[in-house]
């Protein structure tokens, strides 16, 4: 253990003054923040297809955190990770020819998860910000199948499908509040969108911010 102690002491004593104040240079510009709010999933869908559709509900929330550099003048450059969970209980009965299926209270729930590159422009000095981003998404839809209706045999399958991957872009305002001067609170919208769906816009988030400058 002192041995180790050591070794990080004289890691440190040894760091190049050129390499320190560059690090403090990039510190200096760096912020990071962290959001929880609202979304909405414009891809709902039918989680339990048993003949009456089942519309799983769009709202949901939202929650992750961002890193950002911002070099001389108004733009920011960054990466963050952004979660959606969308949830629903459902409480349902199932008539089929040889069997009588019921649900009380069963939670199916859908997560989306953001990986993204983002560009940040200032309208208005540290209140007003606008913001483009690719992202690449993973997600996960799962179901349920019940059937039986044509055969002697009630067949019910509770589906947890696999990662599927995809990628997109979005486009974002965020306004903000100084409390402190390295402290801001603010308010951030989004909209995410994917090519290929009949629906192209992936989901949407509306979510309050606490952004700390280092």
């Amino acid at each position: 253990m002192k041995n180790a102690t050591w070794l990080v002491l004289l890691f440190f004593l040894s760091f190049p003054p050129s390499m320190a104040q560059k690090l403090d240079s990039i510190l200096s510009r760096s912020s990071f923040s962290f959001s929880y709010g609202l979304s909405h999933d414009f891809h709902s869908y039918d989680p339990i297809p048993i003949g009456t559709y089942i519309e799983m509900k769009g709202r949901g929330e939202a929650f992750g955190f961002e890193y950002l550099y911002r070099p001389a003048g108004k733009n920011e450059f960054g990466f963050g990770f952004s979660k959606q969970v969308n949830s629903e209980d459902y409480s349902f009965v199932v008539q089929t020819p040889t069997a009588v299926v019921f649900f009380e209270d069963y939670r199916i729930r859908k997560v989306k998860n953001f990986h993204y590159l983002v560009f940040k422009r200032h309208f208005i000095e540290d209140k007003l910000i606008g913001s483009a981003g690719l992202f690449n998404l993973r997600y996960r839809d799962p179901y349920i199948q019940i059937s039986g209706a044509t055969s002697n045999r009630t067949d019910i399958s509770l589906h947890d499908a696999p990662i599927n991957s995809d990628f997109g872009a979005f486009v974002g305002l965020e306004y903000y509040h100084s409390l402190r001067e390295n402290f801001q609170v603010g308010l951030r919208s989004r909209l995410f969108y994917t090519y290929g769906y009949s629906q192209s816009f992936e989901s949407f988030e509306f979510t309050p911010v606490l952004r700390f400058k280092l």
